[in-house]
């Protein structure tokens, strides 16, 4: 190994200083790295990592997903002693500055007698809906037949937003379903993308997965993992004309990633893309829903064992890496889904970007 010049090791030293100046000035936890090392460390992550964290590798403290990850700049989940935070990657002066806090609580609304009248109204909704779409069917009233796709549209979209709302609201307690079983990933993913094609023929939808990729995981979870990021991609990525899936064997863990050749992400947001509620409301922004999507393919990520990883720059748009552990064991097999089935999950999962038209009488039955 070359051993640094004098002056190229007075000039890292400098670096150094310059870098803990600034980041001794914020509250957040920070620490710079220089090698894959933390060469400093704020009094903020001191408190978290200890006052002996300098010189200790990336890996060992925020996980081998981050450490490897070639993205100058990104924003990922991560287990540090036991406890999940958000962290973001930065450039700083030749090095790499990681910022890392605790996920924001669960927003107040979300409670259980809340979620409990969603489905209650919604469940008058869908049964009335139907008594009245058999009714328009059996006298010819197209108009009225009109209104209802735009109506039984208006349902899924809050089916969706429940959904992922209980879901959120079940990470933060002790009711999160987890129910793994045997599954054979590279199939289930073919099978949820040829229903979202079936439904959208643009932007075009593509899968990668090589050899048939098997673990324990659950599928009902991975659905709605799948369709929340296929959604973000229609909704978010402005310009977006593909989306790319593809799936990766990493050893200890299975790499899903979604891409799309949209927009990207505003730096300014990048920091709370995971907690997008947050952001300020913008009536033109109506039919993107409440931003809880990321929340839940974070929350699934991390029930399997895994992160998320979310690079975007702009103007070439964005990619969401989740890592699936493969140690997870189960003695279930998994009945392969059908397409109906997988239809209406998509009717749900993507409600905030299909048209009226996908829920008449064709689709729906």
């Amino acid at each position: 190994m070359k051993t640094p010049s004098v002056g190229t090791a007075k000039q890292e030293r400098k670096l150094v200083e310059l870098s803990a100046d600034i980041l001794a000035l914020t509250s957040e936890a920070a620490v710079l790295i220089r090698r894959g090392r933390i060469a400093y460390a704020n009094p903020s992550a001191q408190a978290i990592l200890g006052q002996d964290c300098t010189g200790k590798t990336v890996a060992a403290i925020f996980g081998a997903d981050i450490a490897g990850a070639q993205a100058p700049s990104f924003i990922a989940s991560a287990t540090i002693g036991e406890k999940p935070f958000i962290v973001r990657v930065s450039r700083m002066n030749e090095g790499n500055v990681i910022f890392f806090t605790r996920p924001e609580p669960v927003p107040a609304i979300l409670n259980d007698p809340f979620l409990c009248s969603m489905r209650s109204g919604l469940m008058n909704i869908g049964m009335s809906s139907e008594r009245l779409r058999e009714q328009a069917e059996e006298h010819g009233d197209n108009a009225a037949l009109t209104a209802l796709s735009s109506l039984m549209r208006s349902y899924f979209r809050l089916v969706r937003v429940t959904a992922n709302a209980s879901l959120v609201l079940a990470m933060s307690g002790d009711g999160f379903a987890f129910c793994p079983c045997r599954l054979n990933l590279s199939n289930f993913l073919i099978t949820m993308t040829e229903a979202v094609e079936d439904l959208i023929p643009y932007p075009a939808v593509t899968v990668n997965h090589g050899e048939d990729i098997c673990l324990a995981a659950d599928p009902t979870l991975i659905r709605q993992l799948l369709l929340n990021l296929i959604s973000n991609c229609l909704v978010h990525a402005e310009g977006c004309s593909r989306i790319s899936i593809s799936l990766t064997d990493a050893g200890e863990n299975v790499i899903l990633s979604v891409s799309d050749d949209g927009k990207g992400i505003d730096p300014e947001q990048l920091p709370t893309v995971f907690d997008r509620y947050r952001h300020s409301f913008e009536p033109s922004r109506m039919g993107a829903g409440p931003g809880l999507g990321l929340m839940v393919v974070r929350g699934i990520a991390e029930k399997h064992g895994g992160t998320l990883l979310l690079e975007s720059r702009p103007g070439q748009g964005t990619t969401v890496r989740v890592s699936l552990g493969k140690h997870l064991s189960t003695d279930a097999e998994l009945h392969s889904p059908g397409m109906s089935s997988c239809l209406r999950e998509v009717l749900v999962g993507l409600s905030d970007k299909l048209p009226a038209e996908c829920y008449t009488e064709k689709y729906m039955d």
